[in-house]
């Protein structure tokens, strides 16, 4: 709370030319040294620490303040921590004179290409909007958010889901066959859940077998679009904690989750457990804490193990 209230006007300057737009950089995007002041050139995996100029730390500070500011209201019942939670909210997503635009058209730009503006890799920030969704829901279910408040909440929200759903940049993000396409359907399945939209998230539920995991995860439970990655092994983790999130969304609207879809995630979650005590023995590429992606894997396990099938 002592880093204050965090909203996405606070930059002092905009590539969109309005500061209510949000706008971050690709991160693994680099200068290219043979062409100083051309485009940018892509490194897979290397952070380019450009990116803090940006919207993204914003908006995970934001994301920060309403995660835990909700928790520890839930676990206190302290008004200091729900009041800075409200104000967090209304700074963000309500006041006209700071909240943030309802769409990603700068989300992720690349200096040097498309003019500029965002492309579609850029919905995966969006991600970070559900642990907004479970801050509200958290905060919400020890005391009422204000009808009014809720109301203009589940409008931005709304609106946003609409902006994912028509715009280009958010159904070229809806065909990806890697992490990203999985991302898009958990964020806007959880979107749509706030907002009240059944029909909709219907639609997602009975495409996810085949759009998702029939493409996403092989025999063995390899997931090939992830292993080209220069992290292997983190980014398939990576995908296997959007398709548990998926799972947790279905259970949370009060559907069983279909039997097939648990089959193939754990399938996915099998592969993975052969390697993690014995990296060495992982035939991919994977230069990160093996401790730390263990520890992720456990957690997967456990919440996966919590997930009831159909007909029971």
């Amino acid at each position: 709370m002592r880093s204050g209230i965090v909203a996405v006007t606070d930059k002092t300057t905009s590539i969109s030319g309005d500061s209510h737009t949000y706008e971050s950089l690709s991160v693994y995007w680099w200068p290219d040294p043979s062409n100083p002041n051309g485009p940018y050139v892509a490194r897979d995996g290397q952070f380019n620490p450009e990116y803090k100029r940006y919207d993204y730390p914003r908006l995970l500070a934001m994301v920060a303040n309403v995660r835990e500011c909700s928790k520890a209201y839930y676990i206190t019942h302290d008004i200091t921590y729900y009041d800075f939670l409200c104000r967090q909210l209304d700074t963000w997503f309500i006041h006209k004179d700071t909240r943030m635009y309802p769409h990603f058209d700068y989300s992720q730009f690349i200096p040097g290409r498309n003019a500029n503006r965002g492309n579609p890799q850029g919905m995966i920030d969006a991600y970070n909007l559900n642990d907004v969704l479970e801050g509200i829901r958290l905060a919400h279910s020890v005391k009422r958010l204000g009808r009014k408040r809720m109301r203009a909440l589940r409008s931005w929200f709304r609106d946003f889901a609409q902006w994912m759903q028509e715009s280009s940049y958010g159904q070229t993000a809806a065909a990806y066959t890697n992490n990203q396409g999985t991302a898009y359907d958990v964020t806007l399945y959880n979107i749509l859940l706030f907002a009240k939209k059944k029909s909709a998230r219907r639609a997602i539920l009975s495409s996810f077998y085949e759009k998702r995991l029939l493409q996403q995860v092989d025999a063995e439970g390899k997931q090939p679009e992830e292993l080209k990655r220069t992290r292997a092994y983190f980014y398939s983790l990576y995908n296997l904690t959007h398709l548990v999130d998926f799972c947790v969304m279905v259970s949370r609207d009060g559907q069983a989750l279909p039997e097939p879809i648990r089959a193939k995630v754990h399938q996915s979650q099998n592969y993975l457990s052969r390697f993690v005590d014995q990296p060495s023995t992982f035939p991919y590429r994977e230069s990160g804490d093996w401790d730390e992606l263990k520890s992720q894997l456990k957690r997967e396990q456990r919440r996966l193990g919590k997930m009831p099938m159909r007909g029971q």
